[in-house]
């Protein structure tokens, strides 16, 4: 399920973690609708484990707390 982080009429962010057998695949992509050929771009693409996804989150959470 992808999630939009960020979006505006000219622009949008979004972010998807799928479960693969190797791990958990997270995909950041933008999208500029207004282009003249509108696609998503892949900006991040990565595989983590379970717990360096938790690792990921709990930094998040750590600077969001401040």
């Amino acid at each position: 399920m992808q999630t939009t982080i960020q979006a505006s009429q000219t622009w949008q962010l979004a972010a998807e973690v799928t479960v693969t057998p190797y791990g958990h695949h997270l995909l950041i992509t933008s999208l500029v609708p207004t282009a003249r050929r509108p696609e998503q771009q892949v900006r991040f693409s990565g595989l983590f484990s379970t717990d360096e996804l938790r690792a990921l989150r709990d930094v998040i959470d750590r600077e969001l707390q401040i």
